[in-house]
């Protein structure tokens, strides 16, 4: 039994090292205990951190990130292949991002956990419709947009298969896209093709269970995930859970690259935390009309996106955007972008199902474990 009265646990004859992690994190009968924990704004616990320099990308800018020479970066000793970007955007320019989780990523044709739930035959707008049904009760937990845990857009992810199939399958943001090409140039991956996105959506209640993303049959190319919104506890681990993990803080902006040895690590999310409010005054700011689909044309519309239409503009118009920073005030949004096919593979069915290759601490054998990503809990 450790020190936070939990008994010890193995899984295929091995210590589990994770999980005890994962529940101190969560536990909320105890005073949550940040010590060993990785922040970078705070430069607490740096001793395992190395900064590093990033590559110029050699894709056209995209609006809103500051230069890549300007970016903080950094690697954690003894888990290579991870690589974290202290906030890249521009002040203010965060704003961009999170209207279009929000607003624009849980509409069709991106399916969502809505599907699941309600009956959405009739909702063309997920906030508007949330925004007229709850009003002032926007925040109460059985309003629609709180009741939003997952959007998916491309290959929408079948959670209960834990697959991508070719039917199922939209276009993929081309704002999305562009962002994602242009950080994934600069760790010298230059053909990045984002083909899927899981959007999720934590309340303060929320977390991600224990699990590795391994069911894109490329497992070579970077996923990228970036946080905005309230803060969180990730745990990035190895490839058993015989590894015990690091804790990192993530604010608002930061993004997490997995790629090469760390593309199949186990990691999670056991905690979300109120994030602080000074900082988050220089990554967004509801308290005015939006500056991206104002009156502006769409060509002066952040950043570089023909998603950007007339007709998202005019949807604008009708968001109360004090309902919505109330929204944001509990909410972590967290994208999570992956490319599912190799270079040049344009059907997944011309592929085996994909497994994970995964090192036995004990024999040194190598095996295969299925995908078991745990759905946003809260």
């Amino acid at each position: 039994m450790d020190l936070y009265g939990q008994d010890s646990e193995t899984v295929d004859g091995e210590q589990d090292l994770f999980k005890p992690e994962y529940k101190k994190y969560k536990r909320k009968d105890i005073k949550l205990d940040l010590g060993d924990v990785i922040d970078f704004t705070k430069q607490n616990n740096m001793d395992i951190v190395q900064e590093i320099v990033l590559q110029e990308s050699q894709h056209p800018a995209v609006r809103g990130l500051k230069p890549v020479k300007e970016w903080k970066s950094y690697a954690i000793k003894g888990f290579p292949g991870f690589i974290f970007i202290r906030n890249p955007f521009e002040d203010g320019h965060q704003r961009y991002w999170i209207e279009r989780c929000v607003l624009d990523y849980p509409n069709k044709p991106s399916k969502t956990i809505l599907d699941n739930l309600v009956d959405m035959s009739n909702v063309s707008d997920v906030w508007l419709t949330s925004q007229k049904e709850s009003g002032s009760n926007i925040t109460n937990k059985d309003s629609l947009i709180m009741k939003l845990r997952w959007a998916t857009m491309g290959y929408n992810y079948e959670w209960n298969s834990r697959a991508y199939y070719d039917e199922m399958k939209s276009q993929f943001p081309s704002d999305l896209h562009e962002l994602c090409r242009f950080i994934a140039s600069t760790i010298g991956y230059h053909n990045f093709s984002a083909e899927t996105a899981i959007v999720n959506y934590y309340h303060m209640s929320g977390d991600m269970g224990p699990h590795k993303d391994i069911s894109e049959i490329d497992h070579d190319a970077p996923l990228l995930s970036f946080s905005f919104g309230q803060d969180a506890l990730f745990l990035l681990g190895g490839l058993t859970k015989a590894t015990k993990p690091v804790c990192l803080s993530l604010h608002s902006g930061d993004v997490c690259i997995m790629y090469g040895d760390c593309r199949l690590v186990y990691h999670a999310v056991p905690r979300i935390l109120s994030a602080d409010k000074d900082n988050l005054k220089h990554c967004y700011n509801f308290n005015e009309d939006s500056p991206y689909h104002g009156n502006k044309t769409s060509e002066e519309n952040d950043p570089k996106s023909p998603d950007v239409s007339e007709g998202l503009a005019a949807r604008r118009q009708e968001v109360q955007w004090g309902l919505f920073s109330q929204y944001v005030q509990c909410t972590r949004i967290n994208m999570n972008v992956r490319q599912v096919l190799p270079p040049g593979g344009t059907n997944i069915a011309d592929y085996p199902q994909p497994v994970c290759p995964s090192v036995n601490c004990k024999t040194g054998k190598t095996s295969s474990i299925h995908n078991d990503t745990e759905q946003t809990q809260s």
